[in-house]
């Protein structure tokens, strides 16, 4: 009877560990499997980068093989228009006051600005700009704005000026920008996504040279290297996007997507102290390009572009 009573307390305690174990695992791991919507499929549409339009709870995705921009409802994924852009490449896209949505467009070599009707204004960085990917800003004062572009000319050779900034105003529905100005001196070969957090003075730029994967940690005063690499990249797998869940009270996440046509991943790192929090996967999703999050009805939600064809968009579950 000891005997038996021995062994039932082992294999107890045993099971209790197993459970703790996989407890823990399952903690390092979020899997999110129930999407708000996937937007329908478009075959050689090359989707890259997502904003969004708080007011109209629309989201806005650039469509560079097909040089368009397209428009869904964000709650439904439902299309609502399309716009032309010829022979413009349009890669990443940031919408600022809810007002202007600015684009880059690789093959314009410029920031393309709209208004929410989607009604081209005007444009900036024509004598700057070389090859423009990424995009994001940081509000200064009321109506004066920083807006940052990554420059990922003659890719994959060192260079300390991809990241570069302007002055962006707004008078009513007018803009103003100033002259270019090069943001700190990182070296850098291959740039596309960057974002910005003005609370915690953090920019995250994405390196995609193959020998250099890695999410860098900027400092948004100095420009000087606040973390030279967040880790978690495999060197096989593309950083990019970028994008940032922000709380009432100040606490929050960044979501940095690492793309994979077979284990794409979205690592997530304390928003103050860049540490490393999770990773996440979203079911039914690969080849992740851009992500952007939005906050509506009390809930956070991701929207993510699924293997250049199509953006699926996921409710966040609420992560201390």
């Amino acid at each position: 009877m000891r005997i038996f009573f021995k062994r039932l307390t082992n294999i107890f305690v045993i099971s209790i560990a197993l459970l703790f174990i996989s407890s823990c695992q399952n903690n390092d791991k979020i899997i999110l499997s129930d999407p708000l919507f996937f937007t329908d499929s478009i075959s050689d549409a090359g989707i890259d980068s997502i904003g969004f339009l708080m007011r109209k709870h629309v989201i806005v995705v650039t469509v560079k093989d097909k040089n368009e921009i397209h428009l869904y409802g964000a709650m439904d994924g439902k299309f609502k228009k399309s716009i032309s852009r010829e022979g413009a490449f349009p890669n990443g896209v940031t919408v600022i006051n809810d007002q202007f949505v600015l684009v880059t467009e690789r093959d314009n070599k410029h920031v393309a600005v709209f208004n929410t009707s989607m009604e081209f204004l005007g444009s900036f960085g024509i004598n700057e700009l070389r090859s423009p990917y990424g995009i994001s800003y940081y509000k200064v004062d009321d109506g004066k704005y920083k807006v940052f572009v990554t420059d990922s000319y003659e890719y994959n050779n060192p260079k300390q000026d991809r990241i570069l900034s302007w002055d962006f105003s707004i008078n009513d529905d007018t803009f103003a920008v100033s002259s270019a100005s090069i943001f700190g001196s990182p070296t850098l070969y291959q740039v596309e996504s960057i974002h910005v957090d003005k609370h915690f003075k953090t920019m995250l730029v994405a390196e995609e040279m193959e020998e250099h994967h890695k999410i860098m940690a900027l400092d948004l005063e100095t420009g000087q290297t606040k973390v030279e690499d967040l880790g978690d990249f495999n060197r096989g797998n593309d950083p990019e996007g970028i994008a940032l869940v922000i709380n009432k009270d100040n606490t929050g996440y960044w979501i940095c997507t690492e793309q994979s046509k077979t284990d794409n991943r979205f690592h997530l790192y304390n928003r103050q102290t860049l540490e490393r929090i999770s990773t996440m996967y979203l079911e039914d999703v690969s080849y992740t390009d851009g992500i952007t999050t939005a906050y509506m009805h009390g809930n956070w939600y991701l929207y993510a572009v699924d293997n250049d064809k199509r953006v699926v968009a996921f409710q966040l579950p609420e992560i201390n």
